[in-house]
């Protein structure tokens, strides 16, 4: 609230501790002819500018008094805020130098500052003392003469009240004007209340018509009605002065009502492009519709705006007779908004206990037939843009409630594979939607009514729809990239002469993946955000480093098998490297090195088929040396097999079993054909 205390226009007189009494000013000569033209200095003399006046003189005291004065007066709501360190040499300047004309007080960064100008970021308002130029303030006339106040954070709201209720009723009524500014100053202030108005409460949602404070009973009901002069005469005729006033003042309620006018149509048009995020929007929109019909038809019967009204039907205007017209069809809207909660009402209800995702079918069966419904018995909702919001808003709904069943903090941290799930069920959930829609609108509608079509376009309702299941598939591509790249236990079992370097650069791949995985989590409030773009930025970088890391597990994998010779430290690497499998790329390239391993064993079973393809039985111990080349060939056997279970089979392995299988004979024939013929007669089992 502004608190103001008018200035007096006198001149102060400066006390003798203040300002020097000896001082002397020079008169200027105003003779007839010299008046208006600027004297010339005589040759020879020096032009002298003249200085400012003297400034005030104050004891420590006074100052100290005058700081406490501003102090107290600074409206802040929060008791023991601490001042700035500098702000009472601040407030102490604007006493010591009548200069300054505006000093404020206001908080900001956790105290409260001071400063000879408007605040241009002050969010919690500020306070602001005025004075005249050179006015000087002493501790005796400060509270007498000070003109201070206080705007709060919404200065438009502050400006719209004190001008509307305090500067225009006093310039309205005052008499200080001429007659010939007197219109063009009214109509400016009201113009300018107008559109001030429209700033402030358009944003609200609200309808405030303006009603100008001038002395209209004073005006018009003391005269005769037989002095009324019909809107529209020339105004080039002689009329009197009375009736000039009254011209002009009609003149200015003409405009004020062409601007109802306006005011009114755009509070009963119903807006087309309101976002809608689920059925309740809808409701409020129109709870909120209501309400503002409501209280314009209440502002319409007010008496000063019935008094506007009645002057200028009396004066046949055709604003009154518009205005009259808007009026009835204010009624019809507040009758349609009232119509359409009702409906509204209903439907909310019910989608307030949907059960999605988990029991999607029936919820969403419901939910349809229910528009449907409103589709055939609702004015409104009966033509197709209007039920296209209703079924736009149950997409958005359905899409906010599976929201809110996806956990991004499990996703995107301790368990992937669950919210893997989540997120799949919400796809499924999509997709049964759409499945509905499509069934219940397609045979259902026909059956209602034979000559009506829902021709609704489908993209339309879906669009949100199919963004948010792409978001939600995007997800799902991070959890899995998650999962293969993500810290794992099984790192530190590589072995070999470089296992300690390969499992290094393991750690720094893991590194790398949740620096890019914390862009993704700091930006987790878009991810679903259906209207905006910035997800597209934060997901094309991630897939890139993502494929950086693909291809740096890619070059870790070529190198660990460079140096695998046996099939101990192949089958070893694939066990540490197996959740790279869960990857396309990396699947493919792990199972060639699977294939490797076989090759190896391949080469290992020729080895072992030449080496006892060529033992003679003249050698020493032919029977033991076969008997350990079995038994050897029988260990890698049962090596590779048994990681068949987890790494899986491939069909150059099965050649190469088939392979082992004949060599394993031939070799246990050849040792038993050795044990026969041995000299010794020795038996070898």
């Amino acid at each position: 609230m502004i608190v103001k205390k008018e200035q007096k226009s006198e001149i102060l007189k400066k006390s003798d501790k203040m300002m020097d009494t000896h001082r002397e000013f020079l008169d200027m000569d105003t003779d007839e002819e010299d008046f208006g033209h600027q004297e010339s200095p005589d040759a020879g003399e020096e032009f002298v500018v003249p200085s400012e006046p003297e400034k005030p003189i104050f004891s420590e005291k006074d100052l100290i008094a005058l700081v406490k004065y501003v102090k107290d007066l600074t409206i802040y709501s929060c008791n023991g805020v601490s001042w700035n360190e500098h702000s009472d040499e601040t407030i102490q300047e604007y006493f010591k130098n009548p200069s300054y004309t505006v000093l404020t007080t206001f908080y900001d960064k956790d105290e409260l500052n001071a400063m000879f100008d408007i605040p241009i970021h002050a969010s919690k308002g500020f306070t602001y003392f005025l004075r005249s130029s050179w006015q000087i303030y002493t501790p005796e006339n400060f509270l007498k003469t000070v003109s201070f106040g206080s705007i709060s954070n919404n200065i438009k709201s502050n400006v719209l009240k004190f001008v509307e209720n305090m500067y225009a009723p006093i310039v309205l009524h005052s008499e200080d004007y001429a007659s010939f500014l007197r219109n063009d100053v009214f109509l400016n202030l009201h113009e300018f209340i107008v559109h001030l108005m429209e700033e402030v409460y358009k944003p609200m949602g609200r309808t405030i018509l303006y009603v100008p404070k001038e002395r209209l009973l004073q005006t018009f009901l003391k005269s005769d009605t037989g002095n009324y002069f019909l809107l529209g005469t020339n105004k080039t005729t002689a009329i009197s002065e009375e009736d000039e006033r009254k011209r002009k003042l009609v003149d200015r309620l003409e405009k004020v009502v062409c601007f109802w006018i306006r005011q009114i149509r755009r509070a009963t048009m119903t807006s087309m492009r309101r976002q809608i995020n689920n059925i309740q929007d809808e409701v409020d929109y129109w709870n909120a519709k209501h309400s503002n019909l409501n209280h314009l038809c209440t502002q319409l019967l007010n008496t000063e705006v019935r008094l506007i009204i009645d002057i200028l039907k009396n004066l046949h205007s055709p604003s009154a007779s518009e205005l009259e017209k808007l009026t009835i069809h204010i009624d019809a809207r507040l009758e349609e908004a009232s119509s359409n909660l009702m409906y509204l009402n209903i439907l909310l209800r019910f989608c307030k206990n949907l059960n999605i995702p988990e029991d999607v079918e029936n919820s969403v069966t419901e939910a349809l037939l229910l528009i449907l419904f409103i589709w055939t018995e609702s004015s409104f909702y009966s033509t197709k843009r209007n039920i296209k919001i209703l079924c736009q808003a149950l997409s958005s709904q359905i899409m906010e409630q599976c929201k809110r069943y996806i956990k991004l903090d499990v996703a995107l941290g301790s368990n992937p594979e669950m919210g893997i799930q989540m997120l799949e069920k919400c796809i499924f959930c999509c997709n049964v939607y759409k499945t509905i829609y499509d069934n219940v609108m397609i045979n259902v509608t026909c059956r209602i009514n034979l000559n009506r079509k829902w021709d609704i376009n489908q993209q339309e309702v879906f669009s949100k729809i199919n963004i948010f299941k792409q978001r939600c598939y995007d997800v799902i591509e991070i959890c899995e990239a998650l999962i293969v790249f993500g810290r794992d236990v099984k790192i530190g079992l590589i072995g070999g002469p470089n296992g300690t370097e390969y499992e290094a650069y393991l750690r720094e791949i893991e590194s790398l993946f949740y620096e890019n995985l914390n862009e993704i989590i700091m930006a987790r409030d878009i991810v679903f955000d259906v209207t905006g773009s910035i997800w597209f930025i934060k997901i094309k970088q991630f897939r890139y480093m993502d494929l950086q890391l693909e291809n740096m597990v890619v070059n870790l994998i070529n190198d660990i098998f460079k140096n695998v010779k046996n099939i101990e430290e192949g089958i070893e690497a694939i066990y540490v490297l197996q959740k790279f499998k869960k990857r396309e790329n990396l699947r493919e390239l792990l199972q060639k090195k699977w294939i490797q391993i076989w090759k190896i064993f391949s080469n290992e079973i020729e080895y072992c088929y030449i080496s006892a393809i060529n033992r003679s039985k003249e050698e020493t111990d032919v029977g033991v040396t076969l008997l350990c080349i079995l038994q050897y060939l029988r260990n890698q056997h049962s090596i590779i097999t048994n990681a068949l279970d987890w790494i899986g089979d491939c069909d150059f392995g099965n050649c190469v079993l088939q392979r082992y299988e004949h060599v394993v004979d031939v070799i246990d024939k050849r040792r038993k054909m050795f044990n026969i013929y041995n000299t010794n007669g020795t038996q070898y089992i």
